[in-house]
């Protein structure tokens, strides 16, 4: 079943357009050249302070393990896992073992997750291997707002540029249907809401999806100074694949063109007729201001 998706645009200037309809490519974004440099990084681990993380940890750990007992750990770190293992068996065993084992968990090889130097060091190191992964996504972005005049000004070369509807063609299995809304809150959202979710998912979640739900919510939020751009978002990790960064579309995924309301007319024959030779059934919308003082667009 196919997610809907609300009508999707494309700003450009006129050099981007140029481009993007004489080569019938899009352009997608490195991180590093967003306008917006916290954009897809990673800011903290925890949403506490990592002394109040490390406290936590060490208050619940085996509290956590008392609750799943009965599930197989699934620890990235193989002797992590066989440890939590152990530690499980011996509680299931006695269940008064709950007292000594927080007790002997100090004086063995856990301990250094009581570290909290090693803790900052490790969350640290953690970061940066992210931040740097996060380097290889090449991102495509557009917006389901039309009629912003601060988006026409800072991504259409103040109003003199354009902006295509992005359609895909479901029936060709186009990679803009996998576009995703882009969720904004106050900050950069922490990797883990706490430090106990931090702890249970880490030793028992499915390790692949708690990655790809990590990367998802790196790549798909921002702060709320970026709201106005209404902005969706199509990610792609190049990984071991040579760099690129176009990607072909079909001619008949931008169905409609609009003119911003400083377009010179020049410009306009220019663009009109490359559209036309992309896509002959292209529908072509001029800007203008409406009775209510608002940007509409006309035929």
């Amino acid at each position: 079943m196919n997610m809907a998706l609300p009508p999707l645009y494309k700003y450009l200037d006129v050099k981007g357009a140029v481009l993007t309809l004489a080569y019938g490519t899009f352009k997608h974004a490195k991180p590093s050249d967003f306008n917006d440099l916290q954009d897809l990084t990673v800011r903290s681990i925890f949403a506490e302070s990592d002394a109040a993380a490390l406290q936590d940890i060490k208050s619940n750990f085996i509290d956590v393990l008392l609750k799943n007992l009965d599930r197989t750990p699934t620890c990235i770190n193989e002797t992590m896992r066989q440890q939590v293992s152990v530690i499980q068996q011996v509680l299931k065993d006695d269940a008064e073992a709950a007292t000594t084992t927080r007790e002997a968990l100090h004086n063995d090889a856990l301990a250094d997750l009581y570290d909290l130097s090693g803790l900052k060091d490790r969350n640290a190191q953690y970061i940066r291997e992210i931040n740097e992964h996060m380097q290889t996504f090449r991102v495509f972005c557009v917006t389901e707002d039309l009629s912003s005049n601060k988006m026409w000004e800072r991504y259409a070369q103040n109003g003199q540029g354009i902006a295509l509807r992005v359609q895909p063609n479901f029936e060709k299995d186009s990679k803009f249907q996998l576009f995703r809304k882009v969720n904004y809150q106050e900050t950069r959202p922490p990797l883990f809401k706490s430090a106990i979710e931090f702890l249970e998912s880490g030793m028992f979640d499915n390790q692949e999806i708690r990655l790809q739900e990590i990367i998802d919510k790196i790549i798909y939020t921002k702060t709320k100074e970026w709201e106005y751009e209404s902005e969706y978002r199509l990610a792609i990790p190049i990984l071991n694949e040579p760099d690129w960064s176009t990607m072909p579309y079909h001619s008949e995924e931008i169905p409609e063109l609009y003119f911003g309301l400083n377009t010179p007319l020049e410009t306009k024959k220019i663009l009109a007729e490359a559209a036309r030779l992309r896509n002959p059934n292209i529908k072509i919308f001029h800007g203008c201001i409406g009775p209510d003082g608002r940007l509409i667009f006309l035929p």
